[in-house]
């Protein structure tokens, strides 16, 4: 059965095939299904830069991926299944030191919108049961970070989930293991293992924590783990309030948020509805 003559036939609420209708007002040369119709919308969008309003500023990205299931069998039973968006080289906005605004580079940044059902009543909409965010940052990043908490102090991912750090003036006195730890003010490095040479020691009782301060996120946002990586520290949240969230977009509105972007280049604001 053809993706047309499946809309055709059934669909548990008539609105939905009317999705592919205010998606070809946009967009007049994409096949007429929803289905056929994101897909080639998400072919527009891979690899190329995008920019967004964040907080009253422009956020450059580059929208790497855009994986779904997105069929018409589960398009029209209602079940969507597992939503993943990569966005790579973000801009992220952030406040310096004074009030003036600023920018932390984001080499990663993973979205999970996990089983998202379509909803008929009260109007067409998606809701996930759970949006899960990834956020890397660079070792370089790191670097700076640490630096600027502990003046003369270089640090850069370990194995096992650790961080290493040692005096930039003397590396060749050995090195120190941390372990990150989630906070409610940012990310905290607790002292674990002293290594000289072959020996490994109790780090020393006067070397205090590293606090790293957050780059401000997004409202509902709830940081739960801190993975260090070979190149990379991996910020891991959850967004509790989105789930809800998004279930009040409507169907129609989401899809003419995908077809402007596709369009101009542009994420355009998408607000909810009561």
């Amino acid at each position: 059965m053809s993706d047309g003559r499946w809309f055709d036939g059934w669909s548990p609420w008539p609105e939905l095939a009317g999705l592919a209708a205010a998606g070809r007002s946009l967009l007049p040369n994409v096949p007429v299904t929803p289905a056929a119709l994101v897909r080639t919308v998400t072919e527009q969008l891979v690899g190329r830069r995008l920019t967004a309003q964040v907080g009253g500023r422009e956020v450059g990205l580059t929208l790497a991926e855009l994986d779904y299931p997105a069929d018409s069998l589960r398009l029209a039973t209602g079940r969507l299944g597992d939503v993943r968006i990569v966005a790579e080289n973000v801009d992220w906005p952030e406040p310096e030191d004074g009030g003036e605004p600023g920018t932390i580079p984001l080499r990663r940044v993973t979205v999970l919108a996990e089983d998202v059902r379509l909803r008929s009543l009260p109007t067409p909409a998606a809701k996930p049961a759970r949006v899960q965010l990834a956020i890397a940052v660079s070792a370089e990043v790191l670097q700076d970070r640490v630096a600027k908490a502990r003046p003369g102090i270089v640090a850069a991912p370990a194995d096992g989930g650790l961080l290493r750090i040692h005096w930039a003036k003397r590396p060749h006195w050995g090195h120190l293991t941390l372990r990150p730890q989630v906070a409610a003010d940012g990310v905290v490095l607790v002292p674990q293992t002293l290594h000289i040479g072959q020996r490994q020691l109790r780090p020393p009782r006067r070397f205090r924590p590293i606090v790293l301060p957050l780059p401000e996120l997004p409202p509902g946002l709830n940081l739960t783990k801190v993975e260090p990586r070979h190149d990379e520290l991996v910020l891991h949240t959850v967004a509790e309030e989105w789930p809800d969230r998004l279930s009040r977009i409507p169907l129609p509105d989401l899809l003419s948020w995908l077809t402007t972007a596709a369009m101009t280049l542009t994420l355009p604001n998408l607000g909810t509805r009561s």
